[in-house]
């Protein structure tokens, strides 16, 4: 989920332990290879930097090529792409149940966004898979996300850290994601999300 040089070389950053913790990795030797998600970096606007590009022989053992496909799954539809999303509301499990979701698809309506979900609120089965936001979903970077009874756990931040405004809605105000969002509402998202709902609808 991150990248950076120190002590001469490169150190990535990713979640571990169940993904409850976040570790620094580095390199006993080179070359190395650094996977990172999409959306995971944000686009900068002076890209310009050139780095060189450097071809590495590879002997590949027999072993290695004796993989097969067996089977093809395809992943459950879901309509609409939330990584291409500019608009995210996020539903939690502090909405109390499935039937509260439309309050959230509701304020999405209004705003021209698309519903995203934590992860146990789709183990629950409250939304499908595919609006499955953090580190066993999809990572995003919407301009506005907003977070409707969601606490901020690790695993759901590393999904949607780099969005460009953060909005959050919990009664919670010790939850951790007042700690990284950009603007906090202390309430009850049920009573909340109506009411806002209602001034974007007349506006």
């Amino acid at each position: 989920t991150d990248v950076a040089l120190a002590d001469g070389g490169v150190v990535a950053t990713r979640p571990a332990l169940d993904d409850t913790v976040m570790v620094e990795s580095g390199f006993s030797g080179g070359p190395g290879i650094v996977l990172a998600r999409a959306n995971a970096f944000p686009v900068r606007d002076d890209a310009s930097g050139t780095a060189p590009v450097e071809r590495v022989s590879v002997s590949v053992e027999d072993w290695s090529k004796s993989a097969a496909l067996t089977g093809r799954e395809a992943a459950e539809g879901g309509g609409v792409d939330i990584t291409e999303a500019d608009i995210l509301v996020s539903v939690g499990r502090g909405m109390g149940g499935p039937d509260n979701v439309p309050l959230v698809e509701a304020l999405a309506k209004a705003l021209g966004g698309v519903v995203a979900a934590t992860r146990a609120v789709v183990d629950a089965g409250w939304v499908p898979y595919s609006m499955q936001v953090g580190q066993t979903g999809k990572t995003v970077a919407p301009k506005l996300y907003i977070a409707c009874g969601v606490s901020g756990a690790i695993q759901h931040k590393v999904g949607m850290a780099n969005a460009g405004t953060i909005v959050a809605i919990n009664k919670d105000s010790n939850a951790p994601i007042f700690e990284f969002a950009d603007v906090g509402v202390i309430g009850d998202a049920l009573t909340i999300l109506p009411k806002l709902t209602e001034l974007l609808a007349s506006r």
